[in-house]
């Protein structure tokens, strides 16, 4: 059965404390991820040279690439 949302799901893993730090902070502002990462969107759109410049001190490793989906549980 296809997905009935209108939009298509970014899924994102960020490690667990930085995920619960980053909702701690926004929350301390009123705020919600998902509309964060909906601005931050938008924002790079508007001025990525700028945008992105403000994100260079923070910019995580490049991951190495596993070759695909890991073994589920049953299968090792």
């Amino acid at each position: 059965m296809p997905s009935e949302h209108r939009e298509p799901a970014l899924t994102v893993r960020p490690p667990a404390d930085l995920k619960r730090d980053a909702q701690a902070t926004l929350a301390e502002r009123g705020l919600q991820m998902r509309a964060f990462v909906v601005a931050c969107l938008a924002a790079l759109i508007n001025d990525p040279e700028r945008f992105l410049a403000t994100l260079r001190p923070h910019w995580p490793d490049k991951k190495p690439h596993l070759g695909g989906r890991a073994a589920s549980k049953r299968e090792q």
